[in-house]
């Protein structure tokens, strides 16, 4: 059985490693989160960002109203090995979670190692400019988050974006999504990519290089397990 080496730090995936993403917790919707983190028994979880519909580490009013699953996640985190991979709707969580590693966007992708396979771990979201790319830019520096944490009185702000966050259909499927996939690889010089972000539940192949999109589990309660070599998608 081979075990996952990463790059960058000393980490090796382990037999039964669990990747969730795309949860879209917050309270009152998707609450089926809480039952995950309270049934799951994996010796590694990589959590692959977006868990929360909003989650910002220095927004008070994210980290208040969502402190029952930051809880649930502090006391799995303790008793097993955990990442996270910070999403465009989960960020600057460090803090929030210090007995595990979390990886920025910035610090994305983690580049892995499985047998003679390279792998690298991604949220989805790096690899997108424009106006996508400034927007997220401008959310991670300390001066706008500062002046919104004070802005956002009451949640105010806050609860306008969950709200807007929860019409949302983490469901829809997109057309033509092995092109995308396509795409995406062309960013990565590795032999497995694997990635969240988009909702897709899907695995491509394409030459010698393999892209696994992850399911939302707050769409249908699956995620990655990897076992005997494999990576395949298993349901709560």
């Amino acid at each position: 059985m081979h075990q996952l080496q990463c790059q960058k730090s000393p980490l090796s995936l382990k037999e039964g490693a669990i990747f969730i993403s795309d949860a879209h917790y917050h309270p009152g919707l998707r609450e089926e989160l809480l039952g995950f983190l309270e049934w799951v028994d994996a010796p590694q979880i990589f959590f692959m960002g977006d868990i929360f519909d909003l989650l910002v580490g220095k927004v008070t009013f994210t980290k208040q109203s969502n402190k029952k699953a930051i809880d649930l996640l502090q006391k799995l985190s303790q008793k097993t090995q955990c990442f996270y991979l910070e999403g465009n709707h989960d960020f600057l969580l460090h803090d929030l979670f210090p007995q595990m590693q979390v990886f920025s966007r910035y610090n994305q992708p983690v580049m892995c190692q499985v047998g003679q396979k390279s792998v690298a771990l991604a949220h989805g979201d790096i690899y997108i400019g424009g106006l996508y790319k400034f927007y997220i830019d401008l959310l991670h520096k300390d001066a706008i988050i500062t002046t919104l944490n004070l802005m956002d009185i009451k949640g105010w702000i806050s609860k306008k974006i969950q709200k807007y966050n929860g019409g949302k259909n983490l469901c829809k499927e997109i057309a033509d999504f092995e092109n995308i996939a396509l795409q995406r690889l062309q960013h990565y010089d590795v032999d497995i990519v694997i990635e969240g972000h988009f909702h897709q539940r899907k695995i491509f192949t394409f030459g010698k290089q393999k892209y696994i999109n992850l399911p939302s589990f707050g769409c249908s309660l699956e995620f990655l397990r990897y076992e005997r070599d494999e990576f395949s998608f298993s349901r709560m």
